[in-house]
């Protein structure tokens, strides 16, 4: 029997083959291994990402009940009422605009109140008499039962903290009444008549009293302190005025502004109010209230 027996130089090439093959395998092995350096930022962001993913609990806020007037009470005490940040927030800038609760019932309208908080908060209302309406006696009156009294009441005192307000049967004018007049009205204080002085300026006049509803925040059921003439509106001359006029009117804007002066520029001048139906910008809703605002001479 015949063995095969290698020469020496076969011998040297097959312990570099095997050194050639230990060595990639460790090579292989210590870059599997190999872990990626990691930037701090990166790392920062990873930590951040896990601690968000990771459940967490929140300390349950102890709320409490007791006597508070809204117009004086702190920052504090309104969190321990119950009231939400954001609705701590929001009485604090109505209060330092001006605006005042007169009644308990002044605080329902705060945004965000659920029934469960007013009927809890309710009974521990207080408001002080110096925010409360001070009521005048109305006069005998033999005829309408709704006088426009902007001149007569002119004469009475009127001041911040002891607001004369207006009685049944008494208006005042919506198109001509002046802040100092607007703040006679139950429910309306400094901040509110000037947005109405404001938003009439802006649309050019009343000419409904449900209007009074687009202004935020504006207590129900105050149409009936106003009464409303329209001869002093003004009208947007539609074939004549700038871009900038149009689109300063409430019912107008950027959209329909700019689609009236394509119109103009592109087909002519418009000769009616049927003209803008033939545009996609306008709805029936929308001309039902612009209608009245608009001239096409």
């Amino acid at each position: 029997m015949v063995y095969f027996e290698p020469t020496s130089s076969e011998r040297r090439g097959l312990v570099v083959l095997c050194l050639a093959v230990l060595l990639v395998l460790v090579v292989v092995l210590v870059f599997w291994h190999r872990e990626e350096p990691v930037s701090v930022e990166k790392k920062d962001r990873q930590e951040r990402i896990i601690r968000r993913q990771r459940p967490y609990s929140v300390a349950e806020r102890k709320v409490e009940s007791f006597v508070f007037d809204p117009n004086t009470a702190d920052s504090t005490a309104l969190l321990r009422l119950g009231f939400a940040p954001y609705q701590v927030r929001g009485i604090y800038k109505y209060r330092a605009m001006g605006g005042r609760y007169h009644e308990p019932d002044d605080v329902k309208r705060i945004p965000g109140m659920t029934n469960e908080l007013w009927d809890r908060l309710a009974p521990f209302v207080r408001i002080d008499r110096k925010f409360q309406y001070v009521e005048v006696e109305s006069p005998i009156r033999t005829s309408s039962p709704k006088v426009d009294v902007h001149e007569e009441l002119a004469t009475h005192r009127d001041t911040v903290r002891y607001p004369i307000k207006l009685t049944e049967g008494n208006v005042v004018s919506l198109n001509q009444a002046d802040t100092s007049a607007l703040k006679k009205v139950p429910g309306i204080g400094s901040y509110y008549a000037r947005q109405i002085v404001e938003y009439r300026n802006k649309l050019g006049g009343f000419v409904s009293l449900d209007q009074l509803q687009e202004i935020a925040g504006m207590p129900k059921d105050v149409e009936r302190w106003f009464s409303l003439t329209t001869d002093s509106v003004q009208r947007i001359r539609v074939n004549h005025a700038t871009k900038n006029q149009l689109v300063r009117h409430p019912y107008l804007r950027v959209y329909r502004a700019r689609a009236i002066w394509d119109y103009r520029h592109n087909i002519g001048p418009l000769r009616s109010i049927d003209d803008l139906r033939r545009l996609p910008d306008f709805t029936e809703d929308d001309l039902r209230r612009l209608e009245p605002y608009l001239s096409f001479d």
